[in-house]
């Protein structure tokens, strides 16, 4: 990519983040991208929506550094300051503002905009909860600048229906309505850090003197020396940052003495005398909070780690899976401790790290239940996998089965979700899979406009939803069931090979042995799983109500038709194999070497020295989620 092309793509990702609040890469990445194109950018041009505000004083944005030479280089510039100190401080997650007020009173709120010109939010930012509105015994003009930002306990309240996509996001949204009701039914707060038109001669006395006048001032800072004082505060920050409660993403290093900022002055961007040094994009260090072990819909018992809430690469996780018992034991994981959480794409946040150093002393281990949490029957061991004995009675194994069923990935039946499906479970009209198809019938026996929520439209929505489903191809039928390891791609391979659900329904063992991706373990799930009554029962009631068609082969049509596909890495949702089965089958060419003729180049769990090459060669890398998406013809 040209310089040119660099830049426009970096003003589209400017007018994504500071105008539409939202984000399609990583802080990170966009300052790889900024460092790639040479530039410093500053916000974007205001909303023309909005009445636009000069800043007398530029609210410029602040240069950044990763690594510990980027913070000696900006101290080297300033070596010839003698007695130099340097105010630390957390660089908050949320938009810049700027408030001024006229002999004490509020009269204007603005936006940083392009740092030039932002835009008038006067009105919404007198409904943030303590923003001092009029200041006693102040003479003349002064101007307070800080971040708004939403708490991140606030945010997930807010976001129970999953309309927003973080805390940062949500609060720059919420300060530019056009309706500043909107922006008062939102638990904005704020931080000061600077004020202008003032007698302070340092950051530190700025911060006390903002105290004083009764705005909200951050507590944690930190006076430095030296470049090892200032990275003591950074991982002290870096390491405790579960326990603050919103969301920071590095920290600020400003010049204390303010005469000497003014002196150093600024380029057309930023400040010489301050800098950002930003914390990692992929990882954070949050709290255990507890430790659930949850029942899926193959009675696996998987263990997961309720975390304090922490914001990673622009999402805020509060679980991260700890796989198995094996896992727990081997890392030696324990509730209360601190931990290092890693955000790897779109996979599932992980555990990496448990900080033993943070531990409090005689915590005990974790116990592995050896009963089922959901329904106390005795549980089986499988190799690493610990199962649930009572797959018909064990009522999370039955609402993981209809969950799974109604998902995108299966049925994706509009309008069921996990809320509506335990719904009906609790009432009794949906037990198993084929009852989702006889609810239209069950209903007229039952009022369920009696129900809370449930109005005729809504219920005539959802039935029209579950009949324009009765007709499904053979893969997708196949998938919906929930055989343990019969997912898409193994569904996709059965229903090619027999073309029909009778063939498939009537399949012997010989003949599944002889299909390239279906291994012994899909065999024995699925001779086990047709040994069973009950399924059997499901499967034959669930058809007739349906209309099953084959797979159309669509292998013109995929995206992987004629392509070179390489993986590399540990795959989490299936075998390499089944995969790479799975690309051929679609007219894929899966080659074990990059070279330039590789097209896709698949990452998964701790990618071997391919990925460099494939980088330097410009190959299209899929994460696995984004591999599974194109897969399944998503994308």
């Amino acid at each position: 990519m040209n310089k040119n092309a660099l830049q426009e793509e970096i003003k589209r990702h400017n007018e994504l983040y500071y105008r539409e609040n939202t984000q399609e890469i990583t802080d990170a990445e966009y300052d790889m991208l900024a460092k790639k194109a040479g530039i410093q950018t500053v916000g974007t041009a205001p909303d023309r929506r909005f009445l636009e505000v000069e800043h007398i004083v530029p609210m410029l944005s602040l240069d950044k550094a990763h690594e510990r030479d980027e913070v000696e280089e900006f101290l080297k510039k300033l070596l010839n300051v003698h007695e130099l100190e340097i105010i630390c401080e957390p660089k908050i997650d949320g938009l810049s503002f700027s408030a001024i007020y006229e002999d004490g009173r509020l009269v204007k709120a603005a936006t940083r905009g392009d740092g030039h010109y932002g835009e008038d939010v006067t009105k919404n930012a007198a409904t943030i909860e303590g923003l001092t509105k009029v200041l006693p015994d102040v003479k003349g003009r002064l101007e307070v600048r800080g971040e708004v930002y939403l708490r991140n306990d606030d945010f997930l309240k807010l976001n129970k229906d999953n309309q927003f996509s973080n805390p940062r996001n949500t609060a720059s949204g919420s300060l530019r309505q056009l309706d500043p009701e909107i922006t008062a039914s939102r638990p904005l707060r704020y931080f000061a850090y600077s004020l202008i038109g003032g007698a302070e001669k340092t950051q530190f006395e700025v911060l006390n003197k903002l105290k004083e006048l009764g705005f909200c001032v951050n507590e944690h800072q930190c006076l430095a020396k030296n470049v090892d004082e200032m990275l003591k505060f950074y991982n002290r920050i870096y390491d405790n940052r579960h326990e603050l409660g919103y969301d920071i993403d590095g920290v600020v290093y400003k010049i204390n003495n303010l005469e000497l900022q003014d002196r150093l002055g600024s380029t057309n961007k930023a400040p010489r005398g301050a800098i950002a040094h930003k914390f990692p994009a992929a990882y954070g260090k949050t709290k255990i909070e507890k430790i659930l072990v949850q029942v899926g819909r193959t009675g696996q018992l998987t263990p997961i780690a309720q975390l304090v809430p922490i914001n990673i690469g622009g999402v805020v996780v509060t679980r991260a899976n700890l796989y198995n018992q094996d896992e727990i034991e081997r890392k030696d994981v324990r509730e209360g401790d601190v931990v290092v959480v890693q955000r790897a794409g779109d996979v599932i946040p992980k555990i990496v790290e448990v900080d033993k150093n943070a531990r409090s002393p005689n915590v005990p281990k974790f116990i592995f239940p050896n009963t089922c949490p959901e329904c106390e029957s005795e549980v089986q061991i499988e190799e690493a996998a610990i199962r649930c004995s009572n797959e018909f009675t064990c009522k999370a194994q039955i609402i993981e089965k209809l969950k799974h069923f109604v998902s995108k990935e299966a049925f994706d039946i509009t309008g069921f979700g996990d809320k509506q499906i335990e719904f009906f479970y609790d009432l009794g009209l949906i037990r198993k899979i084929s009852d989702i198809f006889a609810l239209e019938e069950k209903l007229k026996n039952f009022n369920l406009s009696k129900q809370e929520g449930w109005g005729e439209k809504l219920i005539s929505n959802l039935l029209n939803s579950i009949n324009s489903r009765k007709t499904i191809t053979l893969d997708r039928f196949i998938s919906s069931l929930g055989i343990q390891y019969v997912g898409p791609h193994v569904a996709k391979l059965l229903a090619k090979h027999y073309g029909s659900y009778e063939n498939w329904y009537s399949a012997d063992e010989e003949e599944l042995m002889s299909i390239i991706g279906v291994g012994e373990k899909i065999i024995d799930s699925l001779i086990s799983f047709f040994s069973e009554k009950d399924n059997v029962e499901m499967v034959k009631n669930l058809a007739s109500q349906l209309k099953i068609e084959p797979v159309s082969a669509n292998v013109s049509n995929s995206i992987f038709s004629g392509k070179t596909v390489v993986f590399t890495g540990k795959l989490l949702t299936r075998e390499r194999k089944e995969a790479q089965a799975e690309v051929e089958s679609l007219g894929g060419i899966v080659s074990s070497g990059v070279s330039n003729k590789t097209d896709f180049f698949v990452v998964g769990e701790k990618p071997g020295s391919k990925l460099e090459k494939a980088k330097k060669l410009g190959v299209k890398i899929l994460t696995e989620e984004k591999f599974n998406k194109l897969i399944l013809g998503e994308e």
